[in-house]
């Protein structure tokens, strides 16, 4: 059932339901169709402009939101998923030149900002966009406008979305509503969702993990929950009383652990990196009743595996990240044909859940089909029980001495190693060996201890050379190690790195 008709069908039925909260906001099914509907109506006034590379019917409008989790953001979101519009979503943490960027690509018909943006109104004012800061303009376009009757969305475009920029330049890329549609009817049993399962997902509304987390809440017809910004009590709080079920990157589900025992949680859904053993037991600790369900997948690609975990166990051994998702082919190539089980290649997914491609010119690397299949450059391989291995990104390969080596590989392994709580490797230039391995790591351990866990596990060449302790990583604005900054660490010998000598 498309998300327009959900939000009908819950609206009609359930009109007093508690639909979305964020802060002091809270609105219910009726209230959230209402405003939906009256946006529809404004974003069909505004004049049209071509938006080349995107698929978007007569009537609907693209319209940009910098707002973050501003509780604007919700009215605004459901009319993407229920109208015929799309948003581009862009992450009021770019730096303003990024924004302004992505404004002059993609040339919105309407801008939904937060007063304070002065340079992203300015520069839509010399673009000829409207800028509306919903702290004052949403409360007249919802006054003003008419309450129609919610049209029919197409299977068309309703997203412009980007990729995480953690390495690179975030791409732009289209997302229809199709890709949408089979994703949420997947997710809906993979998890094992109802009009039950209300959800807290603490994380940026302008981050897939937590998007996603409110359409397919919305879809089930249950109570959405975010934070205005994150703050480990008020989520717990949450927890507590309102939702069964949390939604969040590994990042936010540690700092989450560090509080009171939270048993009413009975389902937690995380993505975005791989849990290491330490964060998985403190997590079945934190939350002792809940299923928890990891999943590996990307924004372009949409899920690709999955592991559950439980009272009884897991899914799938910790050294992989599951089994293919539902409905999700996978397939390790290189050149165009298929690699035998057990070898290393890029994984291809072949399924309904992945994008067109990018909207960002001449991009080189990342998103690409072959076929039915398509990948973003990341490298696995299958193992005989048909888990998954993640072993890192193409372009992301560490030689050292002619010898390759895969960081996630090598992450995997040492995250296993007793008192280890978090491990990034890094591959740092050597004048004859070409690059040396760098660990980085949080947790407690001493060197000795690392080699005998790893001597058994990994050839000598893939051993780290160096190793470091650190208290926390700096993070990206999704919540993924800053490799960037981590690097500038080691190149500037940061005093906050404390090398693990023996």
């Amino acid at each position: 059932m498309p998300l327009g008709t959900a939000l009908e069908t819950h609206a009609r039925q359930r009109p007093e339901a508690l639909a979305a909260c964020i802060g002091d906001t809270a609105l219910s099914y009726a209230a959230l169709r209402d405003q939906t509907a009256r946006l529809d109506a404004a974003l069909r006034a505004l004049p049209a402009r071509e938006h080349p590379g995107l698929t978007l019917s007569a009537p609907a409008r693209l319209f940009a939101l910098t707002t973050g989790n501003h509780a604007a953001a919700l009215p605004l979101l459901a009319t993407a998923f229920s109208t015929p519009h799309a948003v581009q979503l862009l992450d009021p943490q770019w730096p303003e030149a990024l924004l302004i960027a992505a404004l002059e690509a993609q040339r919105p018909d309407a801008l939904f900002c937060l007063t304070d943006q002065t340079a992203l109104r300015a520069a839509a004012a010399r673009l000829s966009i409207p800028a509306y800061p919903v702290e004052t303009a949403l409360p007249d376009l919802l006054a003003t406008a008419p309450a129609a009757p919610l049209p029919r969305a197409p299977d068309e475009t309703f997203l412009v979305g980007y990729t995480s920029g953690t390495t690179s330049r975030p791409k732009a890329f289209a997302r229809s509503r199709h890709s949408w549609r089979a994703s949420l009817d997947a997710s809906r049993t993979a998890f094992g969702l109802t009009d039950q399962s209300h959800t807290l997902a603490p994380g940026p509304l302008a981050h897939g993990v937590t998007l996603y987390a409110l359409a397919e809440t919305l879809d089930n017809g249950a109570t959405f929950h975010a934070l205005p910004r994150f703050d480990a009590p008020a989520a717990s709080a949450l927890l507590k009383a309102e939702a069964p079920r949390l939604v969040a990157v590994p990042a936010l589900l540690q700092a989450l652990t560090r509080h009171a025992p939270l048993p009413f949680v009975t389902n937690i859904t995380t993505a975005g990196a791989k849990l290491d053993p330490a964060l998985l037991a403190a997590a079945r600790a934190t939350f002792p009743t809940a299923t928890l369900y990891e999943y590996y997948g990307a924004s372009e690609l949409g899920f690709l595996s999955l592991s559950r975990h439980d009272a009884h166990g897991s899914s799938a051994p910790p050294d992989t990240v599951g089994h293919p998702f539902p409905h999700v082919a996978l397939s390790i190539r290189t050149e165009g044909r298929a690699l035998p089980q057990g070898a290393t290649g890029a994984i291809f997914a072949r399924g309904d859940l992945a994008i067109d491609g990018y909207l960002t010119p001449n991009t080189r690397s990342g998103f690409r089909r072959e076929g039915d299949w398509a990948t973003v450059g990341d490298l696995g391989r299958i193992n005989p029980d048909g888990s998954l291995s993640l072993m890192g990104r193409e372009g992301g390969m560490i030689v050292t001495a002619g010898l390759n080596v895969y960081p996630q590989e090598v992450e995997t392994a040492l995250a296993a190693c007793p008192g280890v709580t978090g491990a990034v490797v890094l591959g740092l230039p050597h004048p004859t060996r070409g690059q040396d391995l760098v660990a980085l790591l949080t947790g407690d351990t001493t060197l000795a201890a690392l080699r005998a866990h790893l001597a058994p596990r990994l050839p000598r060449y893939k051993i780290p050379r160096r190793v470091a302790m650190l208290e926390d990583y700096p993070l990206t604005s999704s919540g993924k190690p800053d490799r960037r900054t981590l690097m500038d660490w080691i190149e500037k010998e940061d005093a906050r790195l404390v090398p693990l000598t023996a």
